[in-house]
């Protein structure tokens, strides 16, 4: 995975912020990860509105392939 950019760090923590640092799989507060719904080397932009907030389960199976998450 390539290194964040500020920004991108920056966008994480707004979109942890709004979410209220919660899972928003399953409402955990446990270990919480700011998760890019466009992931950046797919060009994905630094805003809070491109970022989900999950718990460390759900963030691995997110990139295991075993959860797909849409925006709308």
């Amino acid at each position: 995975m390539a290194k964040r950019s500020s920004e991108h760090i920056k966008a994480q923590r707004q979109g942890k912020e709004r979410d209220n640092y919660t899972c928003q799989i399953c409402g955990s507060t446990d270990r919480v990860h700011g998760h890019h719904l466009l992931d950046v080397q797919f060009n994905g932009i630094a805003s809070p509105d491109n970022i989900v907030t999950l718990c460390e389960k759900h963030h691995r199976m997110v990139h295991q392939g075993l959860i797909d998450i849409d925006k709308f």
